[in-house]
């Protein structure tokens, strides 16, 4: 990271409370579907349902959650013997007796949700391991690594290999983890190791500073086990260079790691990769007219590669997580805002290849206003939720601001609790062959690991002004179409949200910026937020630092 990048917020923490039964419940349902619906999609579902409740468990009582854990182990077996018997009667019996906390603390594991984390590439790359033992010990690094150790045990009793698994949870600062081992896992290691037992480390990781997976790989060593005899298996490969952990580099080439494919599972007709960015070159014909993009963390997609009419593929997650996504989609489709999804396997949806272009803030007109208040006011009616306030939201403009030096007061207000779309530039927006308007990408973003996440209906607002341009006339002429179509009036809202979209968007702009250096991505990424930056000196006569 360049040395005057400053720290800005722009991923929210995605951890929820939930009642420990109801999170049973759940996945009890899943397993009553299991006998009829014997799929690799169905069996995923329930994988990451049951590590998930077995993580939250086990972050609350250990002793509780080693009771859980033969649910996930079978789960994961079943997902490596495809055809497997699978007695899923039983499991929902064991799991119905299994006691769990009144409350339970998970977050969203972001591999299986947004990237395509596929948990079997971390049961492949267990083979890439020289000289395996007769016996392993698999840590996961909670939370993705409960689920990721199942399978990568179950991988090991495949291979003939006697396996045993425990989950931690490393804590502290996030430059300088350090992992605690209960007795219980201590006494586990120490048997392990006295025995020559392989132990391997399982996380989706690493992440900036490296120090989750070295705080398990050292705690290992001190607890006994050789170093030579320690893996670290990873959802990529590794800049240890880059990390920013104390000495990261120097400690981290002490192990021996290993990055799971990146190459995912994805439906057969999927065939040209257009993520990354690449989607670009399909839908505007000058380069320079590109929007900026962080192309790291943009979901898979793909063009099909046979069939006359061309279709889109877009990753949307495994399991529940793109089912939500997947039903947000159909009610946007059916209400006419959006294309029609397909759902694919492996997590995937596919679309129709819409013919047109994509619009432009010149676009703006008072058709397309309508159209953006018409859409605006139905996701306010069909996808209302509860949330409580916008404490984390607020709390994030306010620093992004102190951060850039900017002073402006801030006061979010709650009205239209709403699954945002969080994505209202203009060129989300599709002008079809057939003159249809369409929206793109409807619903993946509102509710992801970027700020805002369920808001208020401003926020979406706010949005549309900003990154159309809006002037007050076309504002105001907008806010009033909106109250229109949904009787609520956003007008003495807006210009707190405003401030809080740019914020955000600023931050974003500007960490993508830094994250992409020297590249043509770093130059658009600079210029978006400097856009931002002047909506924000609207506000108040400011001196913001260059990004």
């Amino acid at each position: 990271m360049p040395p005057n990048a400053l720290n800005l917020l722009v991923f929210r923490e995605a951890r929820r409370l939930f009642r420990g039964a109801e999170l049973k419940a759940a996945l009890i349902r899943e397993l009553a579907d299991l006998p009829v619906k014997l799929s690799h999609d169905r069996i995923m579902t329930a994988l990451l349902s049951a590590g998930v409740l077995e993580c939250g468990v086990a972050d609350a009582d250990d002793a509780l959650a080693r009771a859980l854990a033969p649910v996930t182990d079978r789960l994961a077996e079943a997902l490596l013997h495809p055809g497997l018997a699978l007695d899923a009667v039983s499991l929902a019996r064991s799991l119905s007796e299994a006691a769990v906390p009144d409350e339970v603390s998970v977050s969203t594991p972001e591999g299986f949700a947004y990237y395509a984390l596929q948990p079997l590439a971390f049961a492949e790359a267990l083979e890439e391991i020289p000289a395996p033992a007769d016996s392993v010990l698999v840590v996961g690094i909670r939370s993705i690594g409960t689920t990721l150790s199942a399978v990568t045990a179950a991988a090991a009793q495949k291979r003939g290999i006697r396996a045993q698994r425990v989950t931690v949870r490393p804590v502290g600062h996030p430059y300088n983890r350090r992992v605690q081992f209960s007795a219980r896992q201590l006494d586990l290691i120490r048997r392990a190791a006295s025995s020559g037992a392989a132990f391997v480390v399982v996380d989706e990781g690493p992440g900036l500073s490296g120090s989750s997976f070295l705080s398990v790989a050292e705690s290992l060593e001190e607890a006994g086990a050789q170093r030579e005899k320690i893996t670290l298996i990873c959802g990529h490969e590794p800049d240890f260079d880059s990390f920013r952990a104390s000495e990261g580099p120097r400690r981290a080439r002490r192990f021996r790691w290993i990055s799971a494919s990146s190459e995912p599972r994805r439906p057969r007709a999927a065939g040209s990769f257009v993520g990354g960015g690449e989607w670009r070159k399909h839908l505007f014909p000058d380069e320079h007219m590109w929007p900026a993009s962080w192309t790291a963390l943009e979901r898979l997609k793909y063009l099909s590669s046979t069939g006359e009419a061309r279709r889109l593929f877009k990753f949307l997650g495994f399991g529940h997580y793109g089912e939500q996504v997947f039903e947000r989609e159909e009610q946007v489709a059916a209400a006419g805002f959006g294309p029609s999804p397909q759902s694919e396997s492996d997590g995937f949806a596919s679309y129709d290849w819409l013919g047109g272009r994509p619009l432009s803030a010149n676009d703006l007109s008072e058709a397309i206003l309508e159209r953006l208040a018409g859409y605006c006011a139905f996701r306010a009616r069909a996808f209302a939720t509860n949330i409580a306030d916008l404490g984390a939201v607020e709390q994030m403009a306010e620093h992004n601001l102190c951060e850039m030096r900017i002073d402006l007061p801030l006061g979010l207000t709650i009205k239209r609790p709403t699954i945002c779309d969080g994505r209202m530039q203009p060129y989300e927006w599709l002008l079809t062959s057939n003159g249809r308007v369409l929206k793109t990408d409807s619903g993946s973003h509102g509710d992801d690991h970027f700020f805002p996440g369920p808001a208020d209906i401003a926020w979406d607002l706010a949005g549309a002004i900003v990154e159309w341009r809006m002037n007050a006339a076309r504002s105001e002429f907008f806010l009033e179409a909106y109250r229109r179509a949904s009787g609520d009036d956003a007008w003495d809202r807006i210009a707190n949200f405003m401030i809080a979209h740019a914020a955000f968007r600023s931050a974003y702009s500007r960490m993508a910026a830094n994250a992409l250096q020297g590249s043509d991505e770093e130059a658009r990424h600079r210029i978006a937020a400097a856009g931002y930056d002047g909506v924000l000196e609207q506000f108040g006569q400011v001196a913001v630092p260059q990004p």
